[in-house]
């Protein structure tokens, strides 16, 4: 079968045709397709990077967060007592307020064997004062602008602000000791814990005292005064300067209710103290790594960054 020129020309074109459409489809179009792929990943994968360039750039801002955190949790934790077991906290009341040598002289002594409590846990609760503002039918038709309930507003605002706080559990332990004492000495062991307190920012408080005889006997010293002869006795004078003469002690007086308790002595009782102190876990110091270098971007060369060795003297 002979073609014509014509037929051979349609057959050209016919067969140039079919290779180009053979060589999109099979060739240029899956490259296109290809490098469209590419591309979308490629801008992808660039948006990403830019993110983490900026997650990067914000390193050094959460350092400084974390370490001021750090600072501010370790600043807490020192205004509490350092945690000690039961023992420890035994030794350290007995030590600090009961061992001193004024008690010594005064012969101050422990009755009985201290109560030291395990370990536990206290609720602290937030101290707030709650303002008393008082309305009434013609205080509240004067607040004709509102003003006036603004202001009732924001003195409340700080109240419920710590009202809505919940109280914070830390940990505790608790101590009671039962001291010989007069009242003197009393008072000076309770001012001695609150100025301890005061001067090494601590929590130990005293929970409760408790009294064998509220006057510390002192009705006793009255009476031994008294009974004592005129010579040991101080002399009484009047508003005038002039002395008073004693009643006479009528020696021959067998009254046993006269008489003072062996098991009393005047001017002193027996003084049950309860310490508690408070104390929360210091935090541990992070390692929030090295410091941030932008310029380690800069470049096409593979680079390795590895945290300083810190030394054992630090």
């Amino acid at each position: 079968m002979k073609f014509g020129y014509r037929d051979r020309i349609v057959l050209l074109i016919v067969v140039i045709v079919l290779i180009l459409s053979i060589g999109i489809f099979v060739f240029i179009k899956p490259a296109v397709e290809k490098l469209n792929t590419n591309k979308t990943t490629r801008d992808n994968l660039k948006a990403e990077w830019n993110q983490k360039l900026h997650e990067f750039s914000l390193i050094p801002d959460r350092q400084t967060i974390i370490e001021n955190k750090y600072k501010e949790g370790a600043d807490i934790a020192a205004k509490f007592t350092d945690e000690m077991n039961s023992v420890e906290l035994g030794k350290f009341i007995q030590d600090t307020f009961v061992n001193i040598e004024k008690f010594r002289e005064d012969e101050v002594r422990v009755i009985d064997n201290a109560e030291l409590g395990e370990k536990t846990t206290s609720s602290m609760s937030y101290y707030y004062y709650t303002p008393s503002i008082i309305t009434y039918p013609l205080y509240e038709y004067a607040d004709l602008d509102g003003s006036l309930a603004k202001a009732a507003e924001e003195k409340m605002k700080e109240a419920n602000l710590l009202k809505a706080r919940a109280a914070q559990t830390v940990g505790s332990s608790s101590a009671k000791i039962k001291l010989q004492i007069n009242r003197e000495d009393t008072m000076a062991l309770i001012d001695a814990v609150n100025q301890y307190a005061k001067d090494n920012n601590d929590t130990m408080l005293i929970e409760s005292i408790s009294l064998e005889e509220a006057e510390f006997n002192e009705a006793y010293l009255k009476k031994d005064e008294a009974q004592q002869p005129a010579e040991q006795q101080e002399p009484q004078v009047d508003e005038d300067g002039n002395p008073i003469e004693p009643n006479p002690v009528d020696n021959n007086n067998n009254d046993e209710d006269d008489k003072t308790p062996t098991d009393i002595k005047p001017g002193w009782t027996e003084v049950s103290i309860s310490y508690r102190v408070l104390y929360v876990q210091a935090p541990t110091k992070p390692d929030v790594g090295p410091s941030y270098d932008e310029t380690i971007w800069e470049g096409n060369e593979w680079k390795t960054v590895t945290a300083p060795v810190e030394s054992a003297a630090e």
